[in-house]
Parts: structure tokens; sequence; C-alpha cells
């Protein structure tokens, strides 16, 4: 690919999607190759991040962007006479590692050729890249990133934003399982984990509990730090039971913390094991928001101390929307798709949708925001941005039994 052999480079690299189907690396690199040696390619960029803790979330993100990639280079081929006139579509890969995102930013503003960004993962290395962005006119769409706090001209996102998670998770804590105090174990430092947690909080004290007719109340307002030097998840978990009475724990780390919020379910499972041996409360209930979507850290470590929780995210294989989408990409990938993948292919559909021949970061940007996207053009659910590039939908509430997500109706 380097020298510049893209005939070769393709022929390998099929090889390679062959050897491992479930690899979106090299299924985008293919593309890539194939985009090369048909010439005059459209060029977006993709920022995941590669490391130990986020490494899943980046793959997850890879194959929608690789997926809608391929859809869009084999109808190009196919439409234009066998391929001779196409331009295909080339994903540059970037990786901030959640930490590097003014450096990575800074290099893709400064490549001409690229047309828009599809990224970055959190929130908070979103927000320090945003200013970047707008400085070059760099459209961006970010799949996962959902603070509300993110606003820029050249900001949209293919994820609800924390607005509707928050409040969707106090509607159900509040008025169907009847939880009148909540804890809230998040990250102040964070735009996505402060987000989350003031919209929580916002909608949560207006409501009152369905039974008792009670005020909804969090205790220990606003937060508690889960970041702050020596903190001791057994003792806040004790306190926030016993003496300010919680009757349910809300955890919104931020993607780096996850492994933080899963000591803190051990915690809540450990005292929830002694209520239940003294039969005087109610067991402590637990809600998350997006960011414990991890199979490896929250399903597999966290196992039994995860049993119940209750977790929204913007999309789920399992509703009747997204089971035809669903149904595709495990076929192609081998594997279950989950919402990280969906709302990046969406991404890279909206960014696809706003080109034309003579596309430019300009173009791209003013096609965007009239973007419209059928239930057939996306991962099951439409996408047309608001004018305030926002996308509208529902949260989806799934809930840990017997180490598994089941949505609940």
């Amino acid at each position: 690919f380097k020298e510049g052999n893209y005939t070769q480079a393709a022929e390998l690299f099929k090889k390679a999607t062959e050897a491992n189907k479930n690899d979106p690396e090299v299924r985008i690199y293919y593309n890539n190759a194939l985009a090369h040696q048909q010439g005059s390619p459209f060029t977006f960029a993709v920022v995941v991040p590669i490391d130990s803790i986020s490494i899943s979330n980046g793959q997850e993100i890879l194959r929608g962007v690789a997926t809608a990639q391929q859809k869009f280079n084999n109808e190009q081929f196919n439409q234009q006479n066998q391929g001779s006139n196409a331009r295909l579509l080339e994903i540059v890969i970037a990786n901030d590692g959640n930490a590097n995102a003014e450096q990575v930013a800074k290099q893709l503003a400064n490549d001409t050729s690229i047309l828009g960004v599809i990224g970055h993962n959190s929130s908070d290395a979103t927000q320090k890249a945003l200013p970047i962005y707008e400085k070059a006119k760099l459209p961006v769409i970010s799949p996962t990133s959902t603070s509300i706090l993110l606003n820029n001209p050249v900001f949209f996102r293919s994820v609800y934003s924390d607005k509707i998670t928050g409040a969707k998770l106090a509607e159900y804590a509040c008025e169907k399982m009847n939880l009148q105090k909540v804890v809230i174990f998040a990250n102040p430092n964070s735009p996505y984990s402060n987000s989350i947690r003031e919209e929580f909080t916002k909608k949560f004290e207006k409501l009152l509990t369905s039974n008792k007719k009670l005020p909804c109340e969090v205790v220990r307002g606003p937060l508690i730090d889960l970041t702050a030097t020596g903190f001791d998840a057994e003792k806040e978990v004790a306190r926030s039971v016993y003496t300010h009475k919680a009757e349910g724990a809300l955890l919104v780390p931020n993607t780096d913390k996850v492994d933080i919020a899963v000591n803190i379910a051990r915690e809540i499972t450990k005292r929830n094991e002694k209520l239940k041996i003294r039969n005087t409360r109610p067991e402590v209930k637990m809600l998350a928001g997006d960011t414990l979507y991890n199979h490896d850290i929250t399903i597999v470590r966290g196992g039994k101390n995860v049993e119940g929780l209750i977790i929204a995210i913007p999309w789920f294989r399992g509703t009747p929307a997204a089971q035809k989408f669903a149904k595709e990409l495990q076929q192609l990938w081998g594997g279950d798709v989950s919402w990280r993948t969906a709302t990046s292919f969406d991404a890279t559909q909206a960014f696809i949708k706003s080109l034309s021949n003579g596309a430019s970061r300009k173009t791209v940007l003013g096609n965007l925001k009239n973007v419209n996207l059928a239930t057939d053009e996306t991962s099951g659910y439409p996408l047309e941005f608001t004018e305030e590039r926002e996308r509208q939908g529902e949260s989806i509430l799934l809930q840990v039994k017997d180490g598994k997500l089941i949505e609940i109706k």
C-alpha cells in the first residue's frame, strides 16, 4: 500500500479479511486499497481509542464505519459501468487513546484531503478537539459523545444526547422503580459524566414516586466523586445506604473510569446480601449510562456483581427496528452488534449522503444540515439532524440478567 501497489495490497488485505472476519481494521484497509486503485477517493477519518481499557469500544466503532464504507464502495462500483467512473470511499484511522485528542485533531485538520471526521469516542476527547476542527471548518459527527456541553457549528452526532438518556433513567427510577432517594457516582471533571448527572438530577427531582407520591431526591448531591484521592467504594456505599437511606445508585463514569464503577457495583452487591439477610429494607438498585455497556469490563469482570444493573443505551439489536441490521452485520462480522457499531454506521452514512462530485469540507458541512436518512439507510431508525445538529429519539433500557443484557419493555 505504501509503495502504491494497490492491486497487490487489495489482494493481500482481502486474504486478511477472510482469515479474521471479525477484524474491522483490515477490512477498512482492503477498501482503502480498492479506493486508491480506482483513483480520486472521497476521504473521511475516524478517530478511535486503541488502548487496554477502550480497545473494544474502538473496534465496535470501526465495524460500523467499515460496514458503511464497504456498502458504499460496492454500490458505487456496480452502478458506475462496473466501476469505470466510480469514486470510492477511503477511511483514515486515527488513534487518540481518549487522551491525545488535540494532537490527532491538528493532524487531521491539516490534511486537506479529509472531508469529515467520525469521532471522537469520549465526550472528554471530543470537547478538546472541537475548537481545532471549527477553525479548520472540518465537519465532525460523533457516534458516541453524548455530553450536552458539546455545542459547535461543525459538530453533529448520530447518538442521542445525555438530555434524552438522563431523563429516561430518571423517569424509570422514580416512576417505575419507585425509588425516592438515589445517590450518583460520577466524575465532576468529565463533560460526559457531569452532563448525564446534571440531566438525570434535573428530571428526577421534578418527579414523584408512583405509589407514595413522595418527591424524588438525589442524596449527597450533586455527586460522589469516584475519582477523588482516597476514594473508598465500601465506605461511600455504606454511608449512602445507611446514613442517607439511598434506595438506588446511578453509576455514570467516563470511559476511562468504568472499572471504578464496577468496583462500586461489587460493594453495592455485598451490601445487598447483608440487607437480604437482615430483611430490614429493600436492596439497593443500580442504574448506569452507556459507558457501562462494555462486555469485557462490565459483564465478564463484573459477573454476579452487576446482576440487575439497568443500562440506558441508544440502540439495541433485540428491538424490532434494529433486527434486520443486526442480522446482516452478525453475518458480516461473525458476532453480535453493539450500539457503537450502529451509531458509527449511521454517522458514516450521513457523511456519505452529504457527498457530491465536487465535495469539499464546505459542501459536506452544508449538506449535513439537510441529511434525511430513512430506516433502510441506517441501523434501523431514521436520522435527521435538528437545527442544533442533534439526533432525536429515545434511549433503550437494558437489564443484566444471568450475565446477559435483556431489554426492559
